[in-house]
């Protein structure tokens, strides 16, 4: 009986490349030392700094991965698009130079900055992101890859999701942005704040204002503004005020989505990490000596560790179909009347969208 459990045991760890999270990208024969990353956080209080609002729309995953052979790892990232983009939002929260941080299930018109992601890896010992962050303006002010790997002591305690891993990645790219916006003037931010607010008129009423702005190779200039009582902008003000409140309640869907799935994805990553790595050490072992009783042991640990490493994937994928199947209905309040909308938050923020331009053409006759 114990030579059957020790075949079966050999046969597993083997097929474990095939059925865990399988390395195969070829950037990742050497991984760099990891590098510790302090969040700059906004100090001067005093400053004359305009809160521009920035929205971070649900990441994409590289092709490779939506199209993988791999249950797993489609089942994963399905996670991870909607899960990684919350642990940038708390960062950039806490470094303070932000007005309202928002995820949002697509490009936010209604934001100064737009960022989106896409996740090129991850697999518990390294996380790669493709950011591209733009301002209302269509000016790029990020367009990089973010890359960041862990060691023992990230995984020395058991994983929580308060404490992330790549906590130096969301930190480098939060400080990257933080950059940018210190290169900007007063007049700069002031010229956002207005291109986006026009750009969210425009959108309700191409006619009325779209004469504001032109577009040239995607960079919008401002081409003047409408009288401050003006009835059509203050009709559009208020509309914009609603939409931030529903911004909001799309934004705690997400944070439950975080509170919901974090710590089973915490404990999948870290055991993806222990996986990699004993199959990493298993790889050192002398073929000379043999399957040694030190070497049998450690088959056996990394056998255990892909169980549990399938289970949590199992826990995922059932507490991502839940989040599918009963995202809370989002209740908002729109023109006196109370809007109850329900389905996905894609299909919410499409039908929301539907109900402004509505009512603004109901109010205004345009």
């Amino acid at each position: 009986m114990n030579k059957l459990h020790g075949l079966v045991v050999v046969a597993l760890v083997c097929f474990l490349g095939g059925c865990g999270t399988p390395r195969t990208d070829p950037e990742q024969a050497s991984l760099p030392e990891p590098v510790d990353v302090a969040l700059v956080v906004f100090q001067d209080t005093e400053a004359d700094l305009a809160r521009l609002n920035l929205s971070i729309a649900v990441f994409d995953v590289k092709s490779e991965i939506e199209n993988s052979i791999y249950s797993s790892k489609i089942q994963v990232s399905s996670v991870e698009r909607r899960y990684l983009p919350f642990r940038l939002k708390e960062t950039l929260d806490r470094a303070g130079f932000w007005g309202a941080v928002r995820v949002m299930p697509q490009t936010d018109l209604n934001s100064e900055i737009n960022v989106k992601g896409t996740v090129l890896f991850s697999d518990g010992v390294e996380l790669r992101l493709q950011i591209l962050a733009v301002d209302a303006t269509g000016r790029v002010w990020l367009d990089r890859i973010y890359h960041d790997v862990t060691s023992d002591l990230d995984y020395s305690t058991d994983p929580s999701y308060q404490i992330d891993p790549f906590q130096d990645l969301y930190n480098r790219v939060s400080n990257d942005l933080s950059d940018m916006l210190g290169s900007y003037t007063k007049l700069d931010r002031d010229l956002l704040l207005n291109v986006a607010m026009l750009k969210y008129a425009r959108e309700l009423s191409p006619e009325t204002f779209g004469r504001y702005l032109s577009e040239d190779m995607g960079v919008i200039t401002l081409n003047g503004l409408p009288s401050e009582d003006d009835p059509l902008l203050q009709k559009v003000q208020r509309i914009r005020e609603s939409e931030y409140l529903f911004a909001d309640s799309v934004d705690q869907h997400y944070e439950s989505l975080h509170k919901q799935i974090g710590p089973t994805y915490a404990w999948w990553r870290y055991y993806s990490y222990e996986l990699i790595e004993g199959n990493r050490k298993l790889t050192k072992v002398d073929a000379t000596r043999g399957a040694t009783r030190g070497s049998w042991y450690a088959m056996e640990r990394i056998y255990k560790t892909y169980k549990e490493s399938k289970m949590n994937e199992d826990a995922l994928r059932e507490l991502t179909n839940s989040f599918d199947r009963e995202t809370e209905p989002t209740v908002a309040e729109l023109a006196g009347s109370v809007i109850r909308l329900t389905g996905t938050l894609d299909r919410q923020y499409e039908e929301w969208r539907r109900l402004l331009r509505e009512l603004y053409r109901n109010e205004t006759g345009y």
